[in-house]
């Protein structure tokens, strides 16, 4: 892999630490201009080239020996139709990530950079039906999961009961996680004490302000919630789908499987048949093929103290045990 930018501070950086993954078996080269590409390429091919949007320019369509050149956008949604491109200010381990699926994709190597550690599950609750259950059922689920396994509940509702379960000191949320991730600052999550715990499970206590989740776009929440399973160290992430962000619906297509609550009553199931119908017009039919229906008991909330303890012994702790294939 090559890197050409103008910014040497940023290309060293990056350099360090892509060489720094454990196991890594990518060789590194950098750049300062074009002219050292081009001589580099006289002897030797490279598999990956990095290049920083200013200096992406009509020139390097003559570089033969290039597997595959990724341009290092300035843009968060760049427009450039014949070229891929990466995020070039986000964090290092998602910019990354994205450059390797890219290469994976179409070289079909996928060892060229090792995970930390076994890669876990994500398991989206969605459902087109409003006050189905939706996110208790996340939420109990998700503590079942982490009676067994490290497991982190990410809430994308705008407004959000679980939001009454964060602790009266935890003034971090969802839009502070995502803005140390752009700042490349994963490491400090445990330090600033983002992620909340309740009853051993782990969870982003959702936005404060539903303005703040409009702002987040779904990339940014995919490459989040991945980080989670591959770099985090999470095994089960479970993501409760809500309405809110840009393409809520794009977020399924990470998940390996989706639960979808559901309703008896006519309203409900006409919802879901006019879900399932944009799904399939609209070309997903691979996010549909993970979607699996579930009608879920009827659970009573307590008060705001008593709640997230009640629901931990109530008929959807059951019905989610024996959905998750945990022994009580």
């Amino acid at each position: 892999m090559g890197i050409l930018d103008r910014e040497p501070g940023y290309v060293r950086r990056l350099a360090e630490y892509i060489t720094s993954k454990e196991g890594c078996r990518l060789r590194m080269f950098t750049f300062d201009n074009e002219q050292e590409v081009s001589s580099h390429l006289e002897n030797e091919r490279l598999d990956i080239l990095l290049v920083g949007q200013s200096m992406a320019d009509d020139a390097m369509k003559d570089w033969k020996s290039v597997g595959q050149l990724i341009v290092l956008s300035e843009e968060l949604h760049p427009k450039e139709a014949d070229s891929r491109s990466v995020y070039k200010f986000q964090a290092s381990d998602g910019l990354l990530r994205e450059v390797m699926d890219c290469y994976a994709k179409q070289s079909g190597d996928q060892d060229v950079l090792p995970e930390n550690g076994k890669s876990g599950e994500i398991i989206g609750v969605y459902s087109p039906v409003k006050r189905c259950g939706k996110t208790i059922f996340s939420f109990v689920l998700a503590s079942v999961f982490a009676e067994q396994c490290k497991c982190l509940l990410i809430s994308l509702d705008e407004f959000c009961i679980i939001d009454e379960l964060r602790p009266k000191d935890q003034e971090k949320d969802l839009a502070d996680v995502m803005f140390l991730y752009r700042q490349n600052s994963m490491e400090a999550f445990r330090e600033m004490n983002v992620f909340s715990r309740l009853h051993g499970l782990e969870y982003i206590p959702p936005v404060s302000f539903p303005w703040d989740l409009r702002q987040i776009r779904t990339e940014e929440l995919a490459r989040l919630v991945r980080w989670a399973v591959t770099e985090g160290g999470y095994e089960k992430v479970v993501l409760d789908v809500g309405e809110g962000g840009d393409s809520p619906l794009e977020l399924l297509d990470v998940c390996r499987q989706v639960y979808m609550p559901e309703q008896e009553d006519p309203v409900s199931q006409e919802k879901i048949h006019s879900f399932e119908n944009y799904m399939k017009v609209s070309g997903q039919q691979q996010i549909l093929d993970k979607i699996e229906k579930v009608s879920l008991p009827a659970v009573k909330l307590e008060t705001k103290t008593a709640g997230a303890e009640s629901l931990l012994w109530s008929p959807m702790e059951k019905f989610s045990r024996k959905l998750a294939g945990v022994d009580e």
